[in-house]
């Protein structure tokens, strides 16, 4: 069977996306300014078959895996600035935990046991915690950020939108890759695939190795350190922020009959090296300390590691010319830090914290077309179950004041999805559909006990008083939509639907007298959206725009603020009613077969209509991570110098409004102007790539969170500078 067969026969099962022109090669795309504007394949809805990103009536915006390689992203947080209304950020407090915010909604923790706003999926799995959500990625086929709530084909906890990742898949044929990258902070990162046919035209398989090494970009400065009482490393004057990366991805696709193929995708990967680099933000924003230096007596420490199988079938039946998709994913993450939080040279706040979570679900859909093309349906059943252990102690002024916290949960959920798409006209579709989610939740939450004496008899081994909480949720998510193709590239489209939030417990129950451990209420939203998909002037300009409306009942929030008690205080409550709107905009536009500018612009306004008077103290009239204003505008220009080769230039800026970190509003984000820029030679022979890149060209000094330390002053786990970086990039 030729490559191409092969081909059109996984992409007709699903098993193959692929963006045009740019996925399959084995080597380099030339006519880079062109990437960005090229058609992309995405299964947002989960049809049978890909489907243009055009197409689909949403706010999407999707990038292959020739793009991904263009804007030099290691993980998810190098895309925080890759769409309109878009921040996918950690939050700092211990590496790889994510705090992802799309169109004002999302979460403010490193709570194990609160639920995102944003849900990642990896190969069709749901990630069931924010622990190890941004982890390095290397040879992705593509990744989609959906915006707006997206309950009805993916479930709970995607109120905000959800972020989709896709390995790349074997096809057959023999290549490979390697690549190496250096940057002028000693980061050094080494990875590469080999793929091929192991039985012709039945068995392919590919092989991905990673590895990253990070010694440390942060300056730690102050001469010798206090000892901390729990750790014993103290930090010496030199680099902060030392981390190592590596993973294994191994993917075999069989296929098993021309109507049945196989895919096993397994990955085993872990991150080592010290804590998050925290520091005193107070005085970095005064200008008494400088940027991205930190005098913290304790380096910290990480070590992480993750292991995780997808077994995805796809069969092709003759009932409705469709597809019956089953996706099997379990995935386990351990994860030990220790994070100085106060990011000085005394021993005033360290915690460590210990992460434990196992995963397993199974999605099983069917896709297909009736009625003469009429009627596209999409049905499926899932289900997800997890098991998470958290234990944190706080070791306070020197161990003056020791606190121990953690919870255990059982998680399960269930659930059934029905989505109609009936095509009234050659240009006219009209969608329905719905879900039923039911969730279970059973949690033991140690009650919060000041110096191990009244809860606690052992903070070493944390044998605590819990309290034993449970509750089961069922939920409808219902949309209606259409989508008017009034031209051949250009549609229309509006939707109303539902989605809603877990309700959860608190593993942070410091003050419980205070405020419960939970469970909270589940947040439940309503959502309007209407939008404009369009390409012009045959293809070379491409304009898209959505208006969007939520009103979300019983918003979760996760409080931090400064107390003179437990240091910081963390409570998960129901705020009250909240209402969102805003606009977006992007644009890509090729002036020129070698010249291609791109850009966008988001609003968002937020508001509580309803605060629960139980609460009014704790909340302030912005919400936590809405920036108003996001922009952004990027140009690609190349240079084809014959047989000498391939020259592209690229530089982006964006713009990222002032936005409040914590629910009381005591705590701010500055903005952030985000500027980057590279180089890139390619050979006449299209396989060698060299580049040399630079992010955070404005040395900008920024923070994952904004924490209060007992009122007294604000420390913050840092974030890189300027990073000038080499990479140079074999491809057979």
């Amino acid at each position: 069977m030729s490559k191409s067969s092969v081909s059109r026969t996984l992409l007709s099962s699903a098993v193959a996306l692929t963006v045009a022109s740019t996925i399959s090669l084995p080597t380099f795309a030339a006519g880079a300014a062109a990437t960005l504007i090229e058609e992309i394949q995405v299964m947002a809805r989960k049809k049978s078959a890909a489907e243009s990103v055009q197409d689909v009536p949403l706010a999407i915006t999707a990038y292959g895996g020739e793009q991904l390689d263009n804007m030099f992203v290691k993980n998810l947080t190098d895309m925080s600035y890759a769409a309109p209304n878009v921040q996918l950020e950690e939050v700092g407090t211990f590496p790889g935990v994510q705090n992802f915010t799309i169109r004002g909604q999302g979460i403010n923790s490193s709570i194990p046991s609160v639920d995102p706003t944003v849900g990642t999926f990896i190969d069709g799995v749901y990630l069931g915690i924010t622990h190890g959500a941004v982890i390095d990625m290397f040879d992705l086929e593509s990744v989609e950020l959906l915006r707006g709530p997206q309950g009805l084909l993916f479930g709970r906890n995607v109120t905000g939108g959800a972020v989709v990742l896709r390995s790349a898949r074997p096809d057959g044929e023999f290549g490979y890759r390697a690549r190496a990258q250096v940057t002028d902070k000693n980061l050094f990162n080494f990875a590469g695939s080999v793929e091929g046919t192991l039985v012709e035209d039945k068995l392919f398989a590919k092989v991905v190795a990673y590895y990253n090494d990070d010694q440390g970009y942060f300056d730690r400065e102050g001469g010798e350190a206090t000892p901390g009482v729990y750790y014993h490393n103290p930090a010496g004057d030199g680099d902060i922020g030392e981390l190592k990366t590596k993973f294994l991805r191994p993917t075999f696709v069989w296929q098993a009959t021309e109507d049945l193929d196989l895919t096993l995708i397994a990955e085993t990967g872990e991150t080592t090296g010290d804590g998050a680099a925290w520091t005193n933000a107070s005085a970095q924003q005064s200008g008494t300390q400088d940027d991205f230096t930190t005098t913290m007596n304790e380096q910290g420490e990480t070590d992480m590691t993750w292991d995780q199988v997808t077994f995805e079938a796809n069969w092709n039946v003759g009932f409705g010319d469709g597809v019956i998709t089953n996706i099997l994913g379990w995935r386990q993450v351990d994860a030990f830090s220790v994070a100085d939080v106060d990011g000085t040279s005394a021993p005033i706040f360290t915690v460590p914290a210990w992460t434990e979570q196992d995963q397993i679900s199974n999605e099983l859909r069917y896709s297909g077309t009736f009625m003469e093309g009429k009627w596209d349906l999409t049905t499926g059943l899932y289900y997800f179950e997890q098991d998470v252990y958290y234990r944190e102690s706080r070791y306070v002024a020197g161990g003056a004041l020791r606190i121990a916290l953690g919870g255990d949960m059982d998680h399960k959920t269930w659930g059934a999805f029905v989505n109609n798409d009936y095509h009234l006209t050659e240009t006219l579709t009209l969608t329905a559909g719905v879900r039923f989610t039911r969730e279970e939740k059973e949690a033991q939450v140690i009650k919060g006990g000041l110096d191990g004496s009244s809860r606690c008899s052992d903070l070493l081994t944390f044998n605590c008083e819990f309290d034993d909480l449970e509750d089961t949720w069922n939920n409808w998510t219902p949309k209606l939509g259409f989508n008017w193709h009034f031209t051949e590239s250009a549609q229309l489209y509006a939707f109303y639907t539902r989605g809603f939030r877990s309700g959860g417990v608190n593993f942070r129950n410091a003050k419980p007298d205070l405020i419960p451990a939970g469970p909270t209420k589940e947040e439940a939203q309503g959502s309007f959206e209407i939008g404009l998909k369009s390409d012009w002037m045959d293809g070379r300009f491409r304009l898209n725009a959505a208006y969007f409306y939520n009103e979300v009942d019983d918003m979760q929030r996760e409080l931090n603020q400064g107390d003179a008690d437990v240091v910081v205080l963390q409570a998960t409550i129901n705020a009250g009613d909240v209402t969102i709107q805003g606009v977006e905009v992007d644009f890509v536009a090729l002036l020129a077969d070698n010249f291609s500018i791109n850009g966008s612009i988001g609003y968002t306004q937020g508001r509580y209509t309803e605060v629960d008077p139980a609460f009014d103290i704790y909340v302030g009239t912005d919400l936590p991570r809405l920036s108003p204003w996001t922009a952004s505008l990027g140009a690609t220009y190349d240079v084809d110098m014959g047989d000498a080769g391939f020259l592209t230039f690229r530089a982006n800026y964006s713009f990222r409004d002032r936005a409040a970190y914590n629910d009381a509003n005591t705590h701010y984000f500055d903005q952030q102007h985000e500027s980057s820029a590279s180089v890139n030679y390619t050979t006449p022979d299209d396989r060698w790539k060299l580049s040399l890149y630079g992010k955070n060209l404005n040395d900008e000094a920024r923070w994952g969170n904004l924490t209060s330390i007992g009122g007294a002053y604000t420390a913050g786990p840092m974030q890189k500078g300027r990073v000038w970086g080499l990479e140079a990039e074999y491809r057979y």
